[in-house]
């Protein structure tokens, strides 16, 4: 509505919008800033969207990461939920958690169905099970949107580039990498209607080396973590301010970032 000029639209669609939210964290959000629905999907869609109020975020960070240790590292989310999970983990400052999550190789699990030969994510975790039979053939599908969400994860925030929101179709293009050891080195590609986007990372040591495409005529932005230090872009140093991200507009055009990582252990 705000982008066609119906600012009055906008306004009411605003107005709801934090009246919803007001009343999800007065049914759904206890004093102690659990979620009446203790799970996964619940905490990851609610930190995704914003739903928690300040003074909870904390213990509701602490309650969302008892859902992972309750399932033992495993994902324990369904259809809605499996596309926030990840990006939540992120967002409230988990990556290696979001990164153990997705690497662990036990049923249910994304590396689970990759030990058994899947080149697409299937529609139940066991869908073809250890001694290759069916287990269930009324839930047949083996290329299912639901679970395969994570591919988006993978593009978005470990080879690290999206679509600004503000300027859609890759004419303004976001490079913010996750750094996962255990997958390097990353590749990707996307040919998107302004052109190609590229992005490829390796490490060595604590030192990662991220080389990038902006597409002729499209701009771009590099975001990187705060717990990423000594960066250079092109050859040129670039001062980080401590605790904050590092932002730094680019051109058209390959780039090569490099700097240094500082592991939570």
């Amino acid at each position: 509505a705000r982008t066609i000029g119906r600012d009055e639209d906008a306004r009411r669609f605003e107005d709801r919008a934090e009246q919803v939210k007001a009343a999800f964290q007065k049914e759904f959000i206890t004093p102690a800033g659990r979620l009446l629905y203790d799970d996964q999907s619940s905490y990851a869609l609610a930190f995704l969207h914003d739903l928690i109020p300040d003074e909870h975020v904390q213990a509701a960070k602490n309650f969302f990461k008892s859902t992972i240790a309750r399932a033992r590292g495993r994902i324990g989310t369904g259809f809605i939920g499996t596309p926030a999970l990840l990006p939540a983990l992120v967002k409230i400052g988990e990556p290696e958690l979001a990164a153990s999550v997705f690497l662990q190789e036990e049923v249910p699990g994304w590396l689970a169905q990759v030990k058994r030969g899947a080149t697409t994510i299937w529609e139940r975790w066991d869908g073809i099970k250890a001694d290759g039979s069916i287990f269930e053939p009324t839930m047949n599908s083996y290329n299912h949107y639901a679970y395969g969400a994570v591919c988006q994860w993978l593009f978005e925030a470990v080879a690290g580039f999206r679509p600004d929101a503000d300027q859609p179709g890759f004419k303004q293009v976001v490079f913010e990498p996750l750094i996962i050891p255990a997958l390097s080195p990353v590749e990707a590609h996307h040919d998107s209607v302004s052109g190609r986007v590229t992005a490829s990372w390796s490490l060595e040591g604590d030192q990662a080396t991220y080389t990038f495409t902006v597409p002729e005529g499209s701009s771009g932005e590099l975001v990187l973590s705060a717990d990423y230090f000594e960066i250079s872009i092109d050859g040129v140093p670039v001062p980080a301010v401590a605790g904050e991200k590092t932002r730094r507009p680019v051109a058209s055009g390959t780039h090569t970032a490099r700097f240094r990582i500082h592991w939570h252990m």
